[in-house]
């Protein structure tokens, strides 16, 4: 609280403050009046009968928080010297120390628009003058120093314990006379009759949102008058550093804010965005060293003023713990993202708070431990498993259900729940999104094989050489994106045992692009060697295999799709179907490829050709057999989803 009031003082405002010094002053009151009676048994003891014990002022020195043991033997060990001085050891100690808490004392009199300025003028001046009057030289003390320590007859002259007492009845004056209103829950006083409404107006904001910090200390409001400006400060939370005064000058509104958090800064700066506000930055090296922010609305009527109070009161709620929050979700997406997720929390009023409380990162750890097959890699993101984009929405949800959640008074048992059915739901998109990829995949491998179907016809012909070269061209290129979505969709595969089947039918389909691609490619080479019209004629059946199994392939995926979004009886039959026809068009190439085997040693017009032959019918027959591995493959994952929801 120290460098919190010292910061505010900085400031420029000590008004504010002035409720905590007179709480500090009347806690020095006591320090004092433990020190003068220090004094006194010390010199009581020094003058009682040899043997005598030494008066215990352990339990007072406890009390007023003082907490040097030493203290309590040295009444014992005080003595009177040959020249009757009362000699107490280290007794420059205790003095200072009692000179220190009527320094406190004096402290909060006379501040800002006080109940009586002057008097910290004159309670200043008779301190100096008994400063310099009593300060004992040495450990040897004569009667004097007593009297101008503890004499309590004005007619005497001024003594410290005069003094004291006169600085206790002002700080009890000014406590009793400081509050004379509360306004919403602000601690108010020296307030115009026009500042009220907008005190409220900022506690109206504050009291909109509090409840999101549960049961956090914090967002005590303290308002007061300085000079011709209505000044309001809240606490936020338990920081130092962490403060906020507002001013309040006809229709502007002056923002200032430290925080020894860089990014919270500028998170609550960013608040203010649709306000339009206009910000000053600059660090500070003292006092822990934090950062100050200065902000300035201009309002065009009062309406909007009290409109602005109240955003500012609102916000403050989400800068409670926020860099804990911050932390915590950065242990699943980035710390960008996890700065974004805290702002659209605070721009939909949901409070981050609960999100720790319910156990913070260990609430969606446990989630992940108890669902089956579901698990994070270790020192994996959840963004690296499941997508940015996913694992975004899922913490927002997370925020939301826990927020809603202590709101409502739901156990958290049933908050925990809910946060595992979202993780289930989560990667059920992802999966989702792994099909996605499948789809897209078996798009392109349909596109290459109808590609090379068609240059085929074209190379069988004697059609131009360059119509068949841009179809190897664009193979290539279909092939390259084919390969882009495959390590797309590896990335998901480490969620669960489902995404990481559709990752190995990715692989498998990938074969079957790469090997069309590479067939396009030998073709090129064929047409160069002027290939006979018999050997094309005999690779387009396989070629027409080929397309047919890609189409199947293409169409066996996207009734997947539908079966797994809760499709019928007749989309599961339907897929069955396209899946027979995959493994049908693998057989029937088998037969063809032997077919065209012989034709090629019949017509083709060396060794050379005869191998390309070879290997391009190889390739179209391993591609029909890929594309039939991958239809069972799916038929697995599909119907192994169907018999764990029955």
């Amino acid at each position: 609280m120290t460098q919190k009031i010292d910061i505010v003082e900085q400031l420029g405002e000590r008004s504010l403050v002035l409720p905590e010094l007179i709480a500090r002053g009347l806690a020095a009151n006591d320090r004092a009046k433990y020190y003068m009676a220090l004094l006194l048994a010390c010199r009581d003891h020094a003058d009682a009968s040899p043997g005598a014990e030494a008066a215990d002022l352990r339990t007072d020195r406890i009390a007023v928080g003082e907490d040097d043991p030493t203290l309590d033997a040295l009444a014992a060990r005080s003595r009177r010297d040959a020249d009757g001085n009362v000699v107490v050891p280290a007794v420059a100690e205790v003095h200072a120390r009692l000179l220190a808490s009527i320094d406190e004392m004096l402290a909060p009199v006379g501040v800002g628009d006080g109940p009586s300025p002057r008097a910290g003028e004159a309670f200043e001046t008779r301190l100096e003058a008994l400063r310099s009057s009593s300060a004992p030289d040495g450990d040897h003390l004569p009667p004097s120093y007593f009297d101008r320590v503890s004499r309590a007859e004005r007619a005497g002259g001024d003594s410290l314990h005069l003094l004291v007492m006169d600085l206790h009845k002002a700080l009890n004056r000014m406590q009793a006379e400081l509050y004379a209103e509360s306004i919403d829950g602000a601690s108010t006083y020296g307030l115009r009759d026009e500042d009220r409404a907008l005190v409220q107006a900022f506690m109206r904001g504050v009291n909109a949102t509090s409840a999101l910090k549960l049961a956090h200390p914090g967002l005590g409001t303290t308002a007061t008058r300085s000079g011709n400006r209505l000044v309001i400060q809240n606490d936020i939370g338990t920081t130092d550093a962490h403060v906020l005064v507002a001013h309040v000058d006809g229709l502007e509104l002056s923002i200032t804010y430290t925080d020894i958090h860089v990014p919270r800064g500028q998170f609550f700066q960013e608040l203010f965005t649709p306000l339009g506000a206009v910000w000053t930055v600059r660090a500070s090296g003292g006092a822990g060293g934090y950062e100050t922010r200065g902000g300035r609305l201009v309002a065009g009527s009062r309406e909007e003023l009290e409109r602005n109070l109240a955003f500012l009161g609102s916000r403050l709620v989400f800068l409670i713990d926020w860099n804990r929050a911050r932390k915590r979700l950065s242990r699943f997406v980035g710390k960008g993202d996890a700065v974004g997720i805290l702002r659209w929390a605070a721009e939909h009023d949901i409070g981050h708070r609960a999100f720790l409380e319910a156990g913070g990162e260990r609430l969606i750890s446990r989630a992940l431990e108890r669902i089956p097959g579901v698990h994070l890699p270790y020192g994996a993101r959840l963004d690296e498993v499941v997508g940015a984009d996913l694992a975004r929405g899922f913490l927002m949800s997370v925020l939301r259900i826990t927020s809603e959640g202590f709101a409502n008074g739901r156990s958290l048992r049933l908050i925990r729940d809910e946060v595992e059915a979202e993780l289930i739901e989560l990667f059920h998109q992802a999966e989702q999104g792994a099909i996605t990829h499948v789809t897209d995949h078996a798009a392109l491998v349909g596109a290459i094989a109808g590609s090379l179907r068609d240059a085929l016809l074209r190379a069988a012909t004697a059609a131009d050489a360059t119509s068949v070269t841009q179809a190897a061209e664009r193979a290539k290129r279909w092939e390259t994106r084919a390969d882009e979505i495959v390590r797309a969709a590896r990335g998901a595969s480490r969620q669960s045992a489902g995404a990481s089947a559709v990752a190995r039918l990715l692989a498998e389909a990938d074969d079957v692009a790469d090997g069309l691609e590479e067939a396009t490619f030998r073709l090129t080479l064929l047409q160069q060697r002027g290939c006979g019209a018999a050997s094309l004629g005999a690779l387009q059946e396989l070629a027409d295999l080929a397309v047919r199994g890609a189409q199947s392939w293409v169409r066996s995926v996207e009734i997947a799709r539908d079966v797994q979004h809760g499709g019928g009886r007749d989309d599961v039959q339907d897929f069955l179907v396209a899946v027979d026809q995959l493994v049908t068009i693998e057989h029937d190439s088998d037969a063809a490829e032997r077919r065209a085997q012989t034709v090629f040693l019949d017509h083709a017009a060396d060794f050379r050709e005869l191998h390309l032959l070879s290997r391009l019918a190889s390739t179209l027959e391993q591609a029909t057999d890929s594309l039939a591995r991958c239809g069972l493959m799916l038929k697995d994952h599909v119907l192994g989803d169907l018999m764990a929801e029955a």
